[in-house]
């Protein structure tokens, strides 16, 4: 050790990522090696930017900033305003219950320990808020379900949210340890946790509003788990975009004729984004809403650099969030 750590210490940072890139003519895989970032998921990022991939540099470098913290004010308990009154932080800029801390332990907060606020990134708060604002066909009857809700962030302000409405939130969580954490965040709220493969949960269908986070490759908060990127290989991405596939599935089958799905990855893949969505939306009964609009309800004005919708792609660098995409598929009477 001793001695690979001389040989590392024999030149500085920038004169290794020189010898590194040293033969490499691509620009995508010199901005990969100057950021510490497999070369694959580069790529995956260029690809999901589409026309704005010149902004591929400012992404990677979001991906390698120190971010900030997320709190998440719960609603019908206290508002963000207040909530960045006691805490010395600043409210977010899109979700109306998000605090930004510069720095610090957040679990030593008073509005943390009593259950006030969570620790939670501003794009994962608007997706929990868009499956609230979606527009319905007919009346919202108060049944919601979070089709895979551990570890219980989106369910805990979901769950608030549905308390507000007189709705009740039914959660579902195939690890037995997860679908616990969720139940210990919600025991408050009017949440039922299942424990349950999300694919064939065993539940009655008719639900108004489903929330599918699906489990993903996470590629899209490698700023908050930087050693995810080398954790996860493009070999991963297929296996996901399946369960992806079968979990929306499921939750077609689950909402009711005029019910809404929001379907959300913290990624920005393409394959685990667009292309799961685009086979769904073959389906006769199903139509795409444009989210770019529920949001803007959500914060109370537009939101730019969202893409060319009907779905959205949220940006760190862009935005200040993970890189959280949703859809929002509303169910039509069966063909």
């Amino acid at each position: 050790v001793n001695a690979v750590l001389r040989k590392v210490a024999a030149r500085d940072l920038d004169s290794w990522v020189d010898a590194l890139r040293d033969g490499v003519t691509d620009p995508v895989a010199r901005m990969a090696i100057g950021t510490a970032h497999p070369e694959w998921i580069a790529r995956a990022f260029a690809d999901s930017l589409g026309a704005a991939a010149g902004e591929l540099p400012e992404l990677l470098a979001a991906d390698d900033a120190r971010p900030k913290v997320h709190l998440a004010a719960r609603p019908g308990a206290i508002t963000g305003e207040e909530l960045a009154l006691i805490t010395g932080g600043t409210e977010g800029e899109l979700s109306p219950y998000a605090v930004h801390l510069d720095s610090g332990d957040p679990g030593t907060l008073d509005a943390v320990r009593e259950g006030l606020a969570a620790v939670q990134d501003e794009g994962s708060q608007l997706v929990a808020l868009a499956a609230a604002r979606a527009p319905l066909t007919g009346p919202d009857s108060g049944r919601w379900l979070d089709l895979a809700a551990g570890p219980g962030g989106k369910a805990v302000l979901l769950g608030a949210l549905a308390e507000i409405e007189q709705a009740t939130l039914t959660g579902v969580e195939i690890s037995e340890h997860r679908a616990d954490l969720v139940r210990g965040a919600t025991k408050d709220l009017p949440v039922t946790v299942h424990t349950a493969d999300g694919r064939d949960p065993g539940l009655e269908p008719g639900f108004d509003r489903v929330l599918l986070d699906a489990p993903c490759s996470g590629l899209g908060a490698l700023r908050r788990r930087p050693e995810a990127r080398w954790r996860k290989t493009a070999a991963d991405i297929p296996g996901l975009v399946t369960l992806q596939r079968e979990l929306l599935e499921s939750a077609l089958r689950l909402v009711r004729p005029g019910g809404v799905v929001l379907y959300a990855t913290c990624s920005p893949h393409l394959s685990e984004t667009v292309s799961v969505i685009r086979e769904a939306a073959r389906r006769d009964d199903v139509e795409l809403l444009d989210v770019r609009d529920i949001l803007a309800e959500v914060v109370g004005r537009p939101v730019d650099g969202l893409g060319d919708g009907p779905w959205v792609q949220l940006w760190p660098h862009r935005h200040g969030t993970d890189a959280m995409f949703m859809a929002a598929l509303r169910r039509g009477h069966d063909a």
